[in-house]
């Protein structure tokens, strides 16, 4: 058993707990909300001992230089001095402009706020100090404003209530985050895209980005849902296609195989079927864990590697 220290304390710490959980079993208000490292809310800093590798996956450059590690992701291997995070202490304010329903359980969140950002990235979004959620931003960099579309479930602590506000409110953001968005190097490469549910909101910004910066390769986007109800946003998409003869669009339906050219077609089978060669594509991944872990796992096999790859995972819902 080793020891975490903080405010001149010294608390047991179980090899088989999670930071997370010590923490606040002591009564220390750490955020959280997935415990799985995705959403990034419960972020604590190390001020002694050396961050554990596993509990700084997936942070930035800048986060991992702030000595920040995700509590629930860090177990015991050493002694270790943390103090809390609270990233509000960098956040800005942004004003709600318009909650719009995009589908039965979607809605697109608009704010204003004083950052600069990228289509693709994300931001940490505060209803209050123990409901932080992280949004992948659907809007690009020429905009006027942040979009987000967010999944409204039943038991979102968060999404219910974004769901309710309404103009001129006001809630705290952080950010932007992350590296998943169109970049300088990406110009000599043709894009790959996909993505299912909400997932296609960052890559429909990425694919904008693209194009408003004269992208001149092909720029091929794979948008997968379980029905031809579930592709809510199809039509911009389409829409995007038509304007720009570089634009592939494909939709891939598992259930419910209707109309046009939506075609009845498991992803995955998709990618191994008709994408090959993808040596020199740029790609972006963004949807639910399991759906980015295998289509990494399809494009490895195509012939992608690593470095080409950007990707955001996230939870429906979050």
């Amino acid at each position: 058993m080793t020891k975490v220290f903080i405010d001149d304390k010294a608390i047991d710490w179980p090899t088989q707990q999670p930071l997370l959980d010590v923490l606040r079993q002591q009564g220390y208000p750490v955020a959280f909300s997935c415990r799985s490292g995705v959403c990034q809310s419960c972020q604590v800093r190390i001020t002694q001992g050396t961050p554990p590798a596993a509990a700084q996956a997936g942070l930035t450059v800048a986060q991992k230089e702030k000595q920040l590690v995700l509590s629930c992701c860090c177990y015991s291997e050493q002694d270790l001095g943390v103090s809390l995070y609270d990233p509000r202490e960098e956040q800005v304010t942004a004003e709600v402009l318009s909650v719009t329903s995009l589908a039965d359980d979607i809605i697109e969140l608009r704010l204003r706020a004083p950052v600069a950002f990228h289509g693709g990235q994300y931001m940490t979004l505060w209803r209050d100090a123990q409901t932080p959620r992280n949004y992948s931003i659907a809007s690009a960099a020429d905009d006027d404003h942040l979009s987000f579309h967010i999944q409204v479930r039943p038991d979102g602590q968060f999404s219910r209530w974004a769901k309710q506000l309404s103009p001129t409110d006001h809630l705290s953001i952080y950010g932007p985050l992350g590296d998943c968005h169109y970049q300088p190097e990406h110009s000599e490469r043709p894009l790959l895209l996909a993505a299912c549910g909400t997932g296609i909101a960052p890559l429909y910004a990425v694919a904008r980005e693209a194009l408003a910066k004269g992208h001149s390769h092909n720029i091929h986007i794979l948008y997968a849902a379980r029905s031809a109800a579930r592709l809510y946003w199809r039509k911009p998409l389409e829409q995007l296609a038509q304007n720009h003869a570089q634009v592939r669009l494909d939709c891939l339906i598992l259930e419910d195989p209707s109309e046009g050219k939506r075609k009845p077609a498991n992803v995955y089978e998709f990618v191994r079927s008709e994408l090959t060669g993808l040596q020199n594509h740029q790609i972006f991944l963004c949807g639910a864990p399991s759906f980015v872990q295998k289509m990494r796992k399809q494009c490895f096999m195509a012939g992608a590697r690593p470095r080409q790859v950007c990707f955001d995972a996230f939870e429906a819902g979050r």
